[in-house]
């Protein structure tokens, strides 16, 4: 995933940030590198033998499209480290999962991996990964410089279990010069006022924006982000009940209902997905989209004469909330030689390497503020990170996902209204929960 093209393509995650692909490995909205060229993982470890030499050997499973940094980073850490050997082992995105999973269950398992955030939850969970604030500590991490949002993903019960080195999320962009004509010289922060202002935008086959309800995750993602905005929540803490019959997520489901019935949204919504979303924006049949940081040199390039800008997420007479993702590097449980990993470790995520991992956003405060991330079209989707909250992660979510679209689907068609169609899908939740 090293160069992102001007159609980045969805796919689920876990699943989901991030992501050919312009950006390594970005997160955000669910979207996901295209499929990647399979990589044989048994067989591309790097094969030189230890024995007798003194050295403890460590390795790390890395995805392919960080794996010039990775070979880099590995060598330059060996060269200061004479004690310890780095093997790379090279994952890719359709089965890096699976593959980690059977590898960390196993004795001799692999000291480090990079996996998304949102996997850190269920492997701690299983008992799979090595607790690290403690090991971190001693290796000199600096937790302090790491985002809140991204770090409060890799924690279980007050302890980390990965450290983050990417995390983005969505931002709005916007075709400036369409809101000029409508009288605005700025993006509203407030959701009322941006639906006032898109009924203004809309008229003769155009429309203030549009939602990619054509797309199963893209869809859920969308009334998550809304739902998450408006102080609402999927389930309840301990994961027992389903809570999307609550007037946050009434709230959530209305926006995107009354927004297509009231004509301020593209009809055409129902049928589009995320990449189409792009297509409209730059064509001008919408005046504005959601989507990531990865969209600005694609649109850039691909659409010159396109006169953009960037900016939050509008909310709840604020800046709104926005699903985040990213990734990070773990340790194994079953692993044999973590101090010496959790060196490696700490090389791995220092602002300086944070930096050359990502295209999209590090996790590190102090590698975010470097002049590659703080130029202007990027600086709404750093400050958009401080109102984030990770995607969902639960046990029953891939089971849960199908229903929620479901019910999106009804209500926007007519079928169903938005109150009904919040507590069918809770129902339906709370049964799957019950099993």
């Amino acid at each position: 995933m090293k160069r992102l093209t001007a159609v980045f393509m969805a796919v689920v995650l876990m699943a989901g940030m991030l992501a050919g692909c312009g950006n390594k490995g970005s997160a955000a909205d669910t979207q996901q590198p295209a499929a990647k060229q399979e990589t044989d993982n048994s067989q591309n470890a790097d094969t030189d033998k230890t024995e007798g030499t003194g050295q403890v050997t460590i390795q790390w499973w890395t995805p392919n499209w960080d794996e010039p940094e990775s070979r880099e980073m590995a060598a330059e850490f060996e060269k200061e480290n004479p004690d310890i050997k780095v093997e790379l082992v090279i994952t890719d995105w359709d089965t890096y999962k699976s593959k980690i999973t059977t590898a960390i269950s196993a004795k001799n398992a692999p000291e480090l991996f990079t996996i998304l955030l949102t996997d850190v939850g269920p492997f701690a969970k299983k008992d799979l990964l090595e607790p690290l604030s403690e090991l971190g500590r001693a290796a000199s991490v600096d937790f302090d410089d790491l985002l809140e949002p991204a770090l409060a993903i890799t924690s279980l019960d007050d302890e980390i279990y990965g450290i983050p080195f990417r995390y983005d999320g969505s931002g709005i962009y916007y075709n400036v010069d369409m809101l000029k004509e409508a009288g605005y010289e700025s993006f509203p922060t407030d959701w009322d006022e941006m639906a006032a202002m898109s009924k203004e935008l809309s008229g003769d086959g155009v429309y203030g924006f549009a939602w990619p309800l054509g797309n199963q995750a893209n869809a859920v993602t969308r009334l998550v982000q809304q739902l998450y905005t408006y102080g609402g929540d999927i389930l309840n803490e301990d994961e027992t009940k389903c809570l999307l019959d609550s007037d946050a997520a009434k709230k959530a489901l209305g926006n995107i209902v009354n927004s297509i019935s009231e004509g301020y949204a593209s009809p055409s919504s129902a049928e589009i997905d995320n990449t189409k979303m792009r297509e409209m924006f730059a064509s001008g049949q919408i005046a504005f989209n959601f989507t990531g940081p990865f969209d600005v040199e694609p649109l850039r390039s691909e659409y010159p004469d396109l006169n953009f800008k960037t900016a939050v997420i509008p909310g709840d007479g604020k800046m709104g909330c926005t699903t985040a993702n990213g990734w990070c590097v773990s340790m194994a449980k079953n692993s044999e030689n973590k101090e010496a990993a959790a060196r490696f470790l700490a090389y791995i995520t220092t602002p300086e390497n944070q930096a050359r991992l990502t295209d999209s956003f590090p996790a590190s405060k102090t590698a975010i503020e470097y002049e590659q991330f703080s130029e202007e079209a990027l600086k709404p989707f750093t400050e958009q990170l401080n109102n984030s909250k990770a995607e969902p992660t639960y046990e029953n979510w891939a089971e849960m996902e199908p229903v929620i679209y479901q019910y999106i689907q009804n209500a926007v068609s007519g079928n169903m209204t938005v109150e009904q169609a919040c507590e069918g899908m809770t129902a339906d939740i709370d049964a799957l929960l019950a099993f």
